[in-house]
């Protein structure tokens, strides 16, 4: 998959991107806020963006969320922000919680990848830091 990365902290998105490029996905960005996102030309075949709520201290990644869902690119929110997350919902296929872990994060890619196959789905765990929101756990 190719996954774009939008998260502000700095050492967050080299260990996330680093952990998608080691599990053999393509890394775009990682992206830190508004404006290098705006610069970023690479996004066609961007098949997932992982998603920071709150950048450099506001909700800028609702908006970015906007944007990447005009130009049909699914959005995992990658927050603590959950009330925001859960308010923006149809924004995004999910929310994975923060503080997360690796295994977390790439579980949940394997958990949304496989998920749109309908003979996986009966058979997938979702990974407990994961929600998905339109689930019945969501409603």
């Amino acid at each position: 998959m190719q996954i774009l990365v939008v998260e502000d902290d700095a050492v967050l998105a080299m260990v996330c991107a680093a952990a998608l490029e080691e599990a053999g996905h393509t890394v775009v960005g990682p992206v830190h806020d508004v404006e290098s996102f705006r610069a970023i030309s690479g996004l066609d075949g961007t098949n997932l963006a992982l998603l920071d709520i709150n950048l450099a201290g506001g909700n800028e990644g609702l908006e970015l969320a906007r944007q990447l869902r005009q130009r049909g690119i699914p959005a995992l929110f990658v927050s603590g922000q959950l009330g925001a997350a859960r308010d923006s919902a149809s924004l995004a296929l999910g929310l994975l919680r923060k503080p997360y872990d690796v295994d977390d994060l790439l579980d949940s890619i394997d958990y949304l990848q496989n998920s749109r196959n309908p003979a996986s789905v009966s058979t997938l765990q979702k990974p407990a830091a994961l929600e998905i929101f339109g689930s019945k756990e969501h409603q």
